[in-house]
């Protein structure tokens, strides 16, 4: 039995015994997500949150099963992977039909029972990183929980009615963006814009990554899911076809390719060697940074993991399949190209990429998925310095910059603070963030 399934069973066995999933304290902070970029803000808010030695306890239910590693908190509570990694949205009804038929409202009806019981048991802080859906979740575990919103932004489509008055019961609303905050205010939610918290996750940590001055340097990102090793496989061929145009100007290229949290990284390099490049490990292993890399022809592939910022510091382009990812790459000032699925085309691509490509304007530009056609539309880019920097240009505008984490850990502590009264001198004394 994993320790995440030994964790889940002693919270079943807690919550039918009626006791508490978790001691008694004022300091007890719960972030809940639902989907793996806001798995990861969840991690960013926690750093910040107890930085400087701040005495909170803080833990993490990830709502979408698979997600949770990205945060490296603590997990509580139900959580089970289903068919669609997470993505039923936007009235996705054969997406969410067999999620149904895996156990979703069985697994849903589980969580807001823990949720309740976490709620009467631990009174402590309650934070929903997600969409209106996780927000409504949270609102099981506190009254008034403080509502990190990452998934709507007024760019794509601003927040019905009905989401307005389910947002009008958190305490504050951090949206993701100017707009989307002042159109949530218009509707009377306690709304504000302090950065986005996306853009936490995207400084350098200082890893040497072994980057090539000299060679066209590309990041890679397959995503999070588990798509992720067929997309990092799709993205080789591609990868392979634009070496291929660049060896005729003797131009080396070199891959940065980003390993997620919930991604096997042994696998991904199994079938990285079964794809033919010959990977290897450094000695001694590395746990983070470049955890292997290997050639084929004039191709290096450097695997990366745990250096997500250093990753998009190396790159000069990003080739990006994923979703939170793609978008830290844009705001990171980075152009981001994507591959058409088989079945779509430019006037017909499905409602994840559709959203992204309206969120992010012309900082993403998609291209056909055929090795050959996205090779030379990735060479055109990448020979045109001028709408590169038009893209790095458009994309931070549209994501903003970076801070977000450090004001919602105010907030939390602020919160927590005045439920606490004052027995709270104890937070206060571990760290200074209040």
């Amino acid at each position: 039995m994993t320790d995440r399934a030994q964790s889940n069973e002693t919270d079943a066995r807690r919550l039918a015994a009626g006791s508490s999933p978790c001691p008694q304290s004022h300091r007890r902070v719960l972030l809940v997500s639902n989907g793996h970029g806001e798995a990861a803000i969840a991690g960013y808010i926690a750093r910040a949150l107890t930085a400087g030695g701040a005495d909170f306890a803080v833990e993490h239910m990830a709502l979408v099963g698979g997600s949770g590693e990205a945060a490296g908190l603590p997990l509580v509570g139900p959580s089970r992977e289903m068919p669609s990694g997470g993505l039923v949205a936007n009235w996705n009804l054969r997406a969410l039909a067999e999620d149904l038929s895996a156990g979703l409202g069985s697994l849903t009806l589980q969580q807001r029972r823990f949720l309740r019981e976490w709620g009467r048991s631990c009174k402590g802080t309650v934070v929903a990183i997600g969409d209106i859906f996780c927000l409504w979740m949270a609102l099981c575990a506190a009254p008034r929980p403080v509502f990190v919103a990452t998934a709507k932004s007024d760019a794509v489509a601003r927040h019905s009615f009905l989401e307005c008055l389910v947002a009008r019961r958190a305490a504050v609303v951090f949206a993701r963006d100017p707009a989307t905050a002042r159109s949530l205010a218009a509707a009377g939610v306690n709304a504000r814009y302090e950065g986005n918290a996306m853009m936490d996750g995207t400084q350098p940590q200082g890893y040497d990554l072994g980057v090539n001055p000299d060679a066209v340097r590309l990041g890679v990102l397959p995503g999070s899911r588990r798509p992720a090793i067929p997309a990092a496989l799709a993205a080789l061929e591609r990868l392979r076809a634009i070496e291929e145009l660049f060896r005729s100007r003797g131009r080396p290229v070199q891959a940065f390719l980003s390993v997620a949290p919930g991604v096997d990284l042994g696998e991904m390099v199994r079938a990285m060697r079964e794809a033919a490049v010959d990977l290897a490990f450094p000695q001694p292993r590395a746990g983070e940074g470049a955890v292997a890399r290997g050639r084929c022809k004039g191709l290096e592939v450097v695997v990366v993991s745990g250096a997500f910022g250093d990753l998009l510091a190396a790159a000069q382009v990003v080739l990006g399949q994923a979703g939170t990812a793609n978008e830290q790459a844009a705001g990171a000032g980075r152009p981001v190209v994507a591959a058409l699925e088989p079945n779509e085309s430019p006037n017909n691509m499905s409602w994840y990429r559709m959203r992204q490509k309206r969120l992010l304007g012309d900082a993403l530009l998609v291209l056909p998925g055929e090795p050959r056609a996205f090779a030379q539309g990735v060479v055109a880019l990448v020979d045109d310095p001028a709408r590169c920097a038009r893209m790095a240009e458009q994309g931070r505008a549209r994501m903003g910059g970076p801070g977000a984490s450090v004001a919602i850990a105010k907030t939390i502590a602020g919160q927590a603070l005045a439920t606490a009264g004052p027995a709270a001198g104890a937070v206060r004394a571990g760290g200074d963030l209040p």
